[in-house]
C-alpha cells in the first residue's frame, strides 16, 4: 500500500516535471527580449546576414566541440535526416528572416507580429506533424484574440505610431513578410525539435546539426550583396560575447521545448512582449508608444489565457473517448517510444 508521504512526494514531482519545461522557456523569452532590443539596434548598422554568419559561427563551434562522439552524431543523424534538414530550414529561416524585420520594426512590433501568428500556424501544423497534442477551444480563441492584437500592433505602425514613427510602405511590406516568415519557421522549428527529442536525440546533438544551413546561406548572402563589415577587436568581441550569450540559452530553450507541448512553447513565448516593451527604454533612438503598450498588453493578456488553459489538471482536458484520471501520454509521430523524449 502506498503511503500518503510517498504520494504527496510523487505527486509534488509531477507537478515540478510538469511547469519545468514552461519555466525554462520563460527564462530564454526573458534573454531573448534583451537579445531582440541589442540586434534591432546592431543591424541598423551592420547587416543582417553578416551579423548572424558571425554570431552562429560562434555558437555552432561551440556546440560542435562538446559533442565529443563525433560518429554517434553523424549516426543520431542519419536515423532522422529529414527532420535534421528540416530543422535547419526553419532555424535559418526563424533566426534570419526576424533580423530583417528588425531593420524596420521596433523590437516589441516585430516580436508581436511574430506571436501573433505562431499560435495560428502551430494549430494549422499540429495536425499534419503532431496531430495528437489537439490544441483546447480556449486556446484557439485566444489565438483568434492574440491575432487580432497582432493586427491593431500592424495597423499603428503602418499609420507612424509606433516607436519608430513613420514607416514606409515598401518598408512595412518587407518587415511583415520577415514577421511571417519568422512566425511560420518558428511554428515549425517547434514541431521539429519536439520530434528529434522523441526520436531519441540528444539537446547537445541538435544543437551541434542545428546552424549548417544558416552559415552556408548567409555567408552566400553577403559574398553576393558584398554587405561583409570590415573586422575590428570591437566587433570581434562583440560577436564573440553574443555567440555565446545564444549559446546558453538556446541551450535552456531547447530543453524546455522538449518538456513542453508546442502549442504551450508558442504561447509562452508571447511573455517576452512587456519585457521588450521595458527594455526598449535603453534604447534611444525608440521613443515608446502608448498605442504600442496597448497593443501589447492585449497579446499579453490573450496568451495568458491559453496558457492557463494549457495548465489545467489532464484529468479535465482529456478528450472524448480516453480514459480519464491519468496524464495522457503523447505517441511520437514518428513511431518511436514515448520514453525516447530527451530529459
Amino acid at each position: 500500500m502506498t503511503s500518503p508521504s510517498r504520494t504527496g512526494r510523487a505527486a509534488g514531482a509531477f507537478r515540478a516535471a510538469a511547469w519545468g519545461g514552461p519555466l525554462l522557456v520563460l527564462v530564454y523569452c526573458l534573454a531573448n527580449a534583451v537579445k531582440s532590443v541589442v540586434e534591432g539596434a546592431l543591424v541598423q548598422h551592420i547587416s543582417p546576414e553578416f551579423y548572424a554568419f558571425n554570431t552562429f559561427a560562434v555558437t555552432q563551434l561551440f556546440y560542435l566541440a562538446l559533442n565529443r562522439d563525433l560518429r554517434e552524431l553523424a549516426a543520431a543523424v542519419r536515423r532522422s535526416w529529414r527532420d535534421v534538414l528540416a530543422y535547419n530550414v526553419t532555424t535559418t529561416l526563424s533566426w534570419l528572416a526576424v533580423l530583417y524585420a528588425l531593420t524596420v520594426f521596433e523590437p516589441v512590433v516585430a516580436n508581436s507580429v511574430i506571436v501573433g501568428l505562431v499560435p495560428c500556424l502551430t494549430i494549422l501544423l499540429g495536425g499534419l506533424l503532431r496531430p495528437q497534442a489537439r490544441p483546447s477551444r480556449v486556446e484557439v480563441l485566444s489565438s483568434v484574440g492574440v491575432l487580432a492584437a497582432m493586427a491593431y500592433l500592424a495597423v499603428t505602425t503602418l499609420a507612424g505610431s509606433a516607436a519608430t514613427g513613420s514607416v514606409s510602405a515598401g518598408g512595412f511590406a518587407l518587415g511583415l513578410a520577415a514577421c511571417a516568415l519568422t512566425a511560420g519557421a518558428v511554428a515549425g522549428n517547434t514541431f521539429y525539435t519536439k520530434r528529434l527529442g522523441e526520436a531519441g536525440m540528444r539537446v547537445g546533438q541538435m544543437m551541434a546539426c542545428r546552424f549548417w544551413l544558416l552559415l552556408v546561406s548567409t555567408l552566400v548572402i553577403f559574398l553576393v550583396r558584398g554587405t561583409a563589415s570590415p573586422y575590428s577587436g570591437t566587433n570581434v568581441a562583440l560577436y564573440l560575447g553574443l555567440g555565446l550569450g545564444v549559446i546558453g540559452t538556446l541551450y535552456v530553450l531547447q530543453v524546455g521545448i522538449t518538456r513542453t507541448e508546442p502549442m504551450t512553447v508558442s504561447l509562452l513565448f508571447g511573455s517576452n512582449l512587456v519585457m521588450t516593451f521595458a527594455i526598449q527604454f535603453f534604447d534611444p533612438r525608440l521613443h515608446q508608444s502608448g498605442h504600442t503598450l496597448t497593443g501589447v498588453l492585449l497579446l499579453t493578456g490573450f496568451i495568458l489565457w491559453g496558457a492557463l488553459a494549457r495548465s489545467r489538471p489532464p484529468a479535465d482536458r482529456t478528450p472524448a473517448g480516453e480514459p480519464t484520471g491519468e496524464p495522457a501520454v503523447s505517441t511520437p509521430a514518428d513511431g518511436a517510444p514515448p520514453g525516447a523524449r530527451t530529459p
